[in-house]
């Protein structure tokens, strides 16, 4: 059942607490796998990007993402003061705002359409060897939107996400989560945020 989030001036806060519980259950991180060549420690200061060209969208993610790693304790900025949206296809320009905001992970998203078959998904191989080399023009010239509107109230949408090591230069964790779609896309990056921190923290990627 897909569950909302509805803001009102005058509201308790049990029902605030009740509707992050909600937004957190009817998200699942889906597939995940760490690198078996990483072996770098926790990353400290993170970049999160939302790998879209709709500015609005973007921001709203990674504003709303930057806000939950702090709230866990984690130091995290968002990339789109570093990285003009004219500047997102330019592998080079990623890699310099990366390396330019002083961080030494970047947490990348990029919306994977509406996926019906979960055990694919499940069952998914992450290819560390070829994606590593080719993280940011990856994530620039491959990129969809990040919309996540575009799937039917019944359907979900699923987001895969790469947890790079800028020291190292490669990806140190790749995961896919499914979450319900929903105008609101802070609230979708909430859910995913509440998902995805903990189990990075559990695996001392992030810390």
């Amino acid at each position: 059942m897909r569950c909302s989030v509805r803001l009102a001036v005058h509201i308790s806060f049990g029902v605030v607490g009740c509707a992050l519980l909600a937004s957190c259950a009817s998200t699942s991180l889906v597939s995940s796998e760490r690198n078996p060549d990483y072996s770098g420690s926790a990353l400290k200061r993170l970049m999160v990007v939302g790998a879209t060209a709709d500015t609005r969208t973007r921001k709203a993610f990674e504003d709303e993402f930057v806000a939950k790693l702090a709230a866990a304790g984690v130091a995290a900025v968002p990339s789109y003061p570093l990285l003009p949206e004219s500047a997102t296809t330019d592998p080079a320009a990623l890699r310099k705002a990366a390396e330019g905001a002083g961080v030494d992970g970047v947490l990348a998203a990029r919306l994977v359409r509406v996926q019906e078959n979960e055990a694919a998904l499940q069952a998914q191989a992450f290819n560390f060897a070829d994606r590593s080399v080719a993280f940011y023009g990856y994530y620039s010239a491959d990129a969809g939107s990040f919309d996540p509107t575009l799937a039917g109230e019944s359907s979900t949408i699923t987001i895969h996400f790469d947890l790079y090591s800028v020291p190292a230069a490669r990806l140190a964790w790749s995961g896919n989560a499914a979450t319900f779609p929903s105008t609101d896309v802070t609230q979708v990056a909430a859910g995913l945020a509440y998902t995805l921190i903990p189990a990075l923290k559990k695996d001392k990627l992030i810390g």
